[in-house]
């Protein structure tokens, strides 16, 4: 009657492993649309005969198991944060190249306006109208200088006003892996639903800072941004503070009251920063030259003419105190801007003569920018080229970075992603185990309920 029993118990357990096989699978079609969720495994082992003529040892479950690569999640969450850098700037250099425009519609055209009218101005250089024109299309290529440094510097901000949004993001996220950490720490190792959790904390903050992860024997992580400088140590978060910096008011990111701003070079923040602190400046720096020359150019020429009042050219832009912020400043100068007449037409100072104006007129084609180099209308060109460039390079990287994280997922998937006709399958087989094992229990427990009353 004992290897009644002993049949019992094994019956029993094997009821209850089916049972949670079922559980096992009912959780993992519960959640395989949960972002983060990783696919639990049951863990089932033989339990060996009590003696070598028992037949019968039974089974028990062993654990729940979440099925994670490491290896794959690592490479995953690298290629993650490299594509969010590259997005961060595709992103930021698009609206730039939107507002720079067609070839022949943008500050060429206006270019070309201007130093068209001196030409038309050439042609009759004491007609009224003409001088009219003049200042016309003049006020209008100040007008497209400052449209343009204006976008250049909202751009700027804007990148800017996304690093304050992403710190505040950071600080929560780094906060909740904290807290995770914690948990983790004080209920052992039945907590795949918090570590599940924490995993996708972990991984958006890597692709917003391309923070380093540590793994710690007691379950919990660290992360390190920049030069090691902590963001969570076990059950600690330390906060990331933007600040406000002269002159432009732009945002320094500060950990532990130290500037890290020049040491994040990764994720998302990383491209923010790039485009903010390099790929704009240098964008500025090109119309700023552009509007420099340009004007130092046109001065020069309008100084050695002669007004139609037969006195000596004066400025016809406002000279540029730097080159540095040139294009924001440009202006027509005052006294030009009020009184046409006072434009240097004449190279001699005689009524009709022309020699000044054909000279302004020809700077359009002439090496006055990049260093004497190239005429105006080819630098514009050169400066629209690299930014179209750097936009084709930006999205090529991108695009790549995309195809291997696409890769990359679907091994994970492999791996840790649920699978509706698998978990099927293993809901239907674990339902005819517990169907047999309830069968064989009922047969033992009538086999006994026999026994006992033929004792009685």
């Amino acid at each position: 009657m004992s290897g009644l029993f002993t049949s019992l118990s094994t019956a029993s357990q094997s009821l209850a492993a089916a049972n949670t096989g079922m559980d096992v699978a009912g959780q993992n079609i519960a959640n395989i649309n949960t972002p983060g969720y990783t696919r639990r495994t049951l863990l089932l082992a033989e339990v060996p005969p009590a003696t070598d003529l028992s037949a019968t040892g039974g089974v028990t479950v062993q654990g729940i198991r979440a099925e994670r690569d490491p290896f794959v999640e690592a490479r995953l969450a690298n290629e993650q944060e490299a594509g969010a850098y590259d997005q961060a700037t595709v992103n930021g250099l698009t609206d730039i190249e939107a507002a720079v425009g067609l070839p022949g519609q943008s500050l060429d055209a206006q270019l070309s306006s201007f130093f068209d009218a001196f030409s038309t101005l050439a042609d009759d250089p004491t007609s009224a109208p003409a001088r009219d024109g003049v200042i016309v299309q003049a006020q209008q290529l100040v007008s497209g200088f400052h449209d343009m440094a204006d976008r250049l510097s909202t751009a700027r901000q804007t990148a800017d006003t996304s690093i304050v949004n992403d710190l505040g993001q950071v600080n929560q996220l780094a906060a909740q892996v904290a807290h995770l950490n914690d948990q983790i720490s004080v209920n052992g190792p039945d907590v795949e639903n918090l570590r599940d959790e924490r995993n996708s904390a972990v991984a958006e903050l890597v692709r917003i800072t391309g923070a380093a992860v540590t793994s710690r024997p007691d379950g919990q992580v660290d992360l390190s941004v920049g030069n090691g400088r902590a963001l969570v140590v076990g059950a600690t978060a330390y906060t990331l503070t933007g600040t406000a910096t002269a002159p432009n008011g732009l945002t320094a990111i500060q950990s532990g009251g130290r500037d890290i701003t020049s040491e994040i070079t990764g994720g998302e923040i990383g491209g923010l920063l790039h485009v903010r602190d390099t790929v704009v400046p240098g964008y500025q720096s090109q119309i700023d030259q552009l509007a420099s020359d340009v004007a130092t150019a046109v001065n020069t020429a309008h100084h050695a003419g002669f007004d139609a009042n037969g006195d000596a050219g004066g400025d016809f832009f406002t000279p540029p105190a730097t080159v540095a912020g040139a294009a924001a400043a440009l202006s027509v100068a005052d006294a030009v801007n009020g009184d046409p007449q006072l434009i240097a037409a004449s190279g001699t100072g005689a009524a009709g003569d022309n020699t000044t104006a054909r000279t302004i007129a020809g700077l359009r084609d002439a090496p006055i920018a990049v260093g004497g180099t190239a005429s105006p209308l080819a630098a514009w060109s050169q400066f629209a080229y690299r930014v179209g460039t750097d936009v084709s390079s930006a999205t090529a990287s991108s695009a790549s970075h995309d195809a291997v994280i696409q890769q990359l997922q679907q091994l994970r998937d492999q791996t840790s992603g649920v699978s509706l006709d698998e978990e099927a399958a293993n809901l239907m087989r674990f339902q005819r185990a517990y169907e047999a094992n309830a069968r064989y229990f009922t047969t033992i427990s009538d086999t006994l309920d026999a026994l006992m009353n033929m004792v009685q």
